[in-house]
């Protein structure tokens, strides 16, 4: 039985009162086909699914703190949601839980150009923040790739990165503050407008990235800087995968360099292939792996410079002449398409078997890691899509089901496989989630990338500022 065949055990009459009290109309109850979106994420196949038996859409900081004391006395578990867009489950609440959404927390409080900084609330859309960013000249430098529809909440609560994390960072070296309600219903106001802060424990960074297992984020502070004047793409084709791996570290040279991608040359044909005829790029057969380079600069003679070198430091290790690219700006989001393509494409093409890892290593062990890519296809047998942020050591190895394989063969295989993959990553010194998070998909798996006494030092932080445990159960730790 898959999760979502259980039935919705329904709440306590008392307990539905209570929470009527606290959120009005911003309530959802009994209403199976809206509730259950709530109890899915972006995660292949149906096992993490769980239907809440509510949903709570708080617009205040005031009702989320009334919700966890809720929870305290109810005993009741609750899940903290963005966009829904998360990768590993961690948005998927508890069997019998209710689901927090921050789809109405959406507003952007505050720009403020003179200390460089932006006040958002957490259902903020990434990309409408940087929307409104631009007219004052500036740029939120830590976005992930899915910026279209990710939340800043879940951006924060992730640690989320993206394509332009190796010059940039990920989201949490953005943030210099939060408001933040604590899994018992305080409000702590951690940070503000400053760069500099040691008054006590950088308690934080300690909520950033802890997929919404410490804390709900109600109010985010962000710094921003100045919007980069020029930007230039280059999409490299490499006779193989070697070769395009070697070629990473000489390219990421570039005090310039903004983003490396990696895409093999299958999946890169594949995913082009499926985007609207307009936007396609014509990838050549004989291409074994791609790498898209984006520089950035205050000029566009720089730019274009970098990208001329660029161009020839691919070419001495066997790249042919770029397939795409340039500083015109239609011209590098054509670039950039194919590459936020990928993902889709393989959800398309295995749709409910496949498995999105995020595995991360030292940047230097990346043709290592390519090369146990490949492994992988041999030894399993099964389509491995291979493309993620080659700059940073960042990769998305997705295996998916050959159509002749049965569920039943399947489910076992991919256990192994992913048992496979992150033995290698942490023997090269890697860990097993970069960007993605552990959520509910990895949590068996956290033992392999952590020592008895890092797992007995993370619980005793969680059981400190959750001890009823009803803050995201099963989130990071197995329950």
């Amino acid at each position: 039985m898959h999760a979502q065949d259980v039935p919705v055990p329904p709440l306590p009459e008392a307990e539905i009162s209570r929470l009527r009290e606290i959120f009005g109309r911003d309530l959802i109850l009994n209403d199976i086909k809206r509730l259950t979106p709530y109890g899915r994420d972006q995660v292949a196949g149906t096992a993490l699914h769980t239907t809440p038996t509510a949903v709570v859409l708080p617009t205040t900081p005031e009702q989320v703190s009334q919700l966890m004391q809720w929870a305290n006395r109810s005993g009741i578990p609750v899940t903290p949601r963005g966009g829904g867009s998360g990768l590993a489950g961690a948005a998927i609440p508890a069997p019998g839980g209710i689901v927090c959404s921050f789809e109405r927390m959406n507003r952007i409080l505050e720009i403020d150009p003179i200390n460089m900084m932006a006040v958002v609330e957490p259902g903020v859309i990434t990309s409408a923040l940087d929307t409104a960013l631009a007219p004052e000249g500036l740029f939120f430098a830590g976005y992930p790739m899915s910026e279209d529809i990710c939340f800043i909440g879940g951006n924060v609560a992730e640690n989320a990165g993206g394509g332009r994390a190796v010059k940039y960072g990920t989201t949490g070296t953005w943030v210099t503050g939060a408001h933040v309600v604590t899994p018992t219903g305080d409000i702590l106001r951690l940070g503000g407008k400053r760069i500099k802060d040691v008054t006590g424990y950088d308690l934080l960074h300690l909520m950033i990235g802890s997929e919404g297992t410490l804390g709900l984020f109600t109010q985010i502070t962000i710094r921003v800087i100045p919007r980069p004047a020029v930007r230039g793409v280059l999409l490299l084709a490499f006779p193989g995968s070697e070769e395009a791996a070697g070629a990473v570290a000489a390219l990421k040279r570039s005090p310039a360099l903004s983003a490396i991608e990696y895409i093999d040359g299958e999946t890169a044909r594949m995913a082009s292939a499926a985007l609207p005829k307009k936007r396609r790029i014509t990838i050549p057969e004989e291409a074994g792996a791609f790498l898209l380079v984006e520089f950035d600069g205050a000029g566009k003679t720089d730019v274009e410079r970098e990208l001329t070198g660029a161009a020839e430091l691919a070419a001495q290790r066997g790249a042919a002449p770029p397939v795409a690219g340039g500083t015109d700006p239609a011209e590098m989001d054509r670039a950039w398409a194919l590459r936020k393509a990928v993902p889709w494409w393989v959800k398309r093409t295995a749709p409910g078997y496949h498995s999105v890892e995020d595995v991360v290593v030292p940047p230097g062990e990346v043709p290592t890691l390519v090369a146990h890519a490949e492994y992988l296809r041999r030894e399993f047998g099964v389509p491995v899509a291979v493309f993620g942020h080659a700059g940073d050591g960042n990769f998305h190895i997705n295996p998916m089901k050959p159509p002749a394989m049965s569920p039943d063969e399947w489910w076992p295989l991919i256990d192994r496989l992913q048992r496979d993959l992150y033995q290698r990553v942490i023997e090269l010194g890697g860990t097993i989630s970069g960007e993605h998070g552990i959520g509910r998909k990895r949590a068996r798996y956290l033992s392999l990338a952590l020592s008895p006494a890092e797992l007995a030092a993370m619980r005793a932080v969680k059981n400190a500022l959750d001890p009823g445990n009803v803050l995201n159960p099963g989130v990071i730790f197995e329950r």
